[in-house]
């Protein structure tokens, strides 16, 4: 008896156990927060290039201009990057709308995860560089990785356009 009391309580127990077992259903969060050092604070303006370069070395004047220009190139490849990754998580947040058969605000936090992971993973990966080298490459990392999560968004936005059929499998 009660080896079968106990049995009943288990099952009872189980079925109780939400679909998505590892996180409770959480909204989607209005902005996508990464996590990454200055997040959201590139300034890609001349002013800002030319005060980093002139700052981290002592160039002749014709090659600070020049420098400062490719440090705001790579500035800006990153702050629009960032740009993109967000409006493409806006616009796949207003396209599953209140579903609560998936889990968006816990999908957003993995999301955030990985394009963290990914920044990480390639700055472990490179020296850091030297004289302005150490503003272009942490930007241009950035970058790569935020343009990931942004085809990685959009191919999910695409994928709830369409659904599942055999030609167009989950992204």
């Amino acid at each position: 008896m009660l080896r079968f009391t106990i049995l009943i309580i288990a099952v009872v127990l189980a079925a109780h156990v939400p679909a998505h077992a590892e996180e409770e259903w959480h909204p989607a969060p209005d902005h996508l927060t990464i996590g990454y050092e200055d997040e959201g604070k590139v300034d890609a303006s001349p002013k800002a290039c030319e005060a980093f370069v002139r700052d981290a070395v002592e160039w002749p004047e014709d090659e600070i201009s020049r420098t400062a220009k490719v440090v705001c190139a790579a500035r800006k490849r990153h702050a629009d990057a960032y740009a993109a990754m967000q409006k493409s998580y806006n616009a796949l947040i207003k396209q599953i709308g209140e579903d609560n058969r998936i889990n968006p605000g816990e999908a957003a936090k993995r999301l955030a995860a990985m394009v963290k992971a990914c920044i990480d993973h390639k700055s472990n990966l490179t020296t850091g560089g030297h004289n302005i080298a150490i503003d272009i490459i942490p930007n241009d990392i950035a970058a790569s990785c935020l343009q990931l999560g942004k085809s990685l968004l959009d191919a999910e936005s695409d994928w709830f356009k369409v659904g599942y059929t055999d030609e167009h499998p989950a992204p």
